[in-house]
């Protein structure tokens, strides 16, 4: 299946055949298509359960994309219908595959099989063995089947792992078990007040009544986007190339913005020249012109020529906004130009749209005189305004305005999808003397007012190391990773500058491997985390 092809489906506009329910799927592994709802559509309807078993079968150490959430969802959209056969050995085998990382959903999916799913779970863990068996005795038990060789493998638990033992035998629930667990407690020191506090709530658990387990209702439309494009970032050059045809005007978008800020070969140049000034829809052109941008700031002929057509789209007021603002952000590098400079203050006068595309071809363009128009728009509320102004009050060091970058580290509504954006800034505007001496004191500062990530240290590094940049001075943090790299055999030190991140605070749904709220600093699964 070719990438242009493999973007048709119900829904489109297609007058061509479904691809069959194995061509999609491959398709999908290879990030050819993304996967949304009218792609789910065009397997659901299908119902081709056996062509999914044997698509999970086939190795998949070349794919770029893992599929096993996806068809995880497909097997229990179709297994709450009817328990299959093939549905339950989809599971076993993505437990086989994975024994010590079960997904929530994955249980969700396999909970409805009850008595089913005992035999293949027993043999299972007899072929895994203990140490890889927490998770499948963990089903065993929240399958509450009544069977001496489960509550076997779960007695078995208790003495390989006393914690996780005796919370499976809690979940269990079988009362006539509550010998093994007194027994054990009270042989357990009063100092060891995390196992004791395990046990005892395992034997609450015991004298609460049954409960009646009720499958959760399950759409799997609700789990996925209306529309989502294919992930150009797993994909190679020559593919990406390729979905420039697409048929699809967001997708051929998307395929030029995967282009922007890289290196361009001759042919990419060509072929985003060539939809630039050809592609039907004005959303595509302009993603087209800016994704030359970096061609745009060479010194050569073609450049000339090719810089001279974007300031003309760019001035062209005939031409739609979409168009005009793309050209503006590829001519990010000439905007002190007069002939750019008329062009982007005219879109930003426009509003709207236009507007977004001028801010950010001003903070890219990092000339100073562009300074002016972002410090009012930080009291905006559409977030692609703010998202642009916060770029250039981090780029422009707006510090007199540090005070309204943070208002935006917080993790809720509706400032929670500005977070990074607002850390990214506030590093590279916060008050402070620019050395390399001081970063990590700049980085000290951040998490103590923000309780940062792990992944939101990498992003404060980044932008940090940035403001080094922009001062003519090397960076620190990537300097850092690259001795870290070099040096890969030897056991890993943590920088002494680095907080410890801060918890996240627990979201709505707590997941069974992440930490239980409770403060016990065990897994969810192993503490309060009952399926029933």
């Amino acid at each position: 299946m070719t990438p242009e092809a493999s973007q048709q489906g119900p829904g489109d506009g297609s007058q061509g055949p479904v691809p069959r329910v194995e061509e999609l799927l491959k398709a999908a592994a290879r990030g050819h298509v993304g996967i949304d709802r009218r792609f789910l559509a065009s397997i659901v309807e299908q119902n081709d359960t056996a062509s999914i078993l044997r698509f999970a079968r086939q190795p998949h150490d070349q794919d770029k994309l893992d599929l096993e959430p996806l068809l995880v969802d497909l097997f229990r959209h179709y297994n709450a219908q009817e328990q299959t056969q093939e549905a339950l050995e989809f599971f076993i085998d993505a437990i086989r595959r994975a024994p010590e990382d079960v997904d929530d959903s994955l249980i969700q999916a396999l909970l409805p099989f009850g008595n089913q799913a005992a035999e293949p779970l027993l043999r299972l863990y007899e072929e895994l063995g203990e140490e890889q068996g927490s998770d499948i005795a963990f089903l065993l038990a929240a399958l509450r089947v009544r069977d001496p060789r489960v509550l076997q493998v779960l007695l078995g638990r208790l003495e390989y792992d006393a914690a996780d033992g005796a919370f499976c035998l809690g979940l269990y629930g079988d009362a006539a078990e509550r010998g093994p667990l007194e027994t054990m407690l009270a042989e357990l020191p009063a100092e060891d007040v995390e196992l004791r506090r395990e046990f005892k709530y395992a034997l609450e658990l015991l004298e609460a009544p049954e409960p009646k387990y009720q499958p959760e209702p399950f759409d799997i439309y609700a789990e996925y986007p209306e529309r989502e494009l294919p992930p150009f970032d797993v994909l190679d050059e020559s593919e990406r190339l390729a979905m420039l045809a697409a048929p699809e005007a967001d997708v051929r978008a998307g395929a030029a913005y995967s282009f922007f800020n890289l290196p361009l070969s001759p042919k990419p140049r060509a072929a985003l020249s060539a939809l630039a000034q050809s592609d039907p829809e004005p959303a595509v052109r302009g993603q087209a012109w800016a994704s030359l941008g970096d061609v745009v700031a060479e010194e050569t002929r073609e450049s000339a020529a090719l810089r001279d057509a974007m300031i003309g789209v760019l001035n062209d007021v005939s031409r739609p906004a979409a168009e005009r603002g793309g050209a503006a952000v590829g001519l990010y590098a000439v905007a002190n130009r007069d002939d750019v400079r008329v062009g982007v203050e005219a879109l930003y006068a426009m509003g709207g749209t236009a507007r977004i595309k001028a801010l950010e071809t001003m903070w890219r363009s990092l000339w100073q005189p562009y300074a002016k128009y972002f410090a009012a728009h930080l009291e905006e509320t559409d977030p692609a305004i703010l998202r642009h102004a916060l770029r250039g009050a981090g780029y422009f060091r707006l510090t007199p305005h540090i005070d309204k970058i943070e208002k935006f580290f917080e993790r809720e509504p509706p400032y929670d999808d500005l977070r990074e954006d607002a850390l990214f800034a506030y590093a590279l505007a916060m008050p402070g003397e620019t050395r390399r001496g001081t970063v990590k004191g700049m980085l000290r500062k951040i998490d103590q007012l923000a309780s940062l990530t792990a992944d939101e240290v990498d992003l404060v590094e980044l932008a940090l190391d940035e403001r080094l940049r922009l001062h003519g001075l090397a960076p620190v943090f990537e300097a850092e990773r690259m001795a870290e790299h070099a040096h890969v055999h030897e056991p890993e030190p943590v920088p002494e500058t680095r907080a410890a991140p801060a918890p996240a605070a627990p979201a709505d749904k707590i997941g069974r491997n992440d930490p239980c709220p409770c403060g016990s600093g065990k897994k969810y699964k192993k503490c309060h985390g009952t399926v029933h």
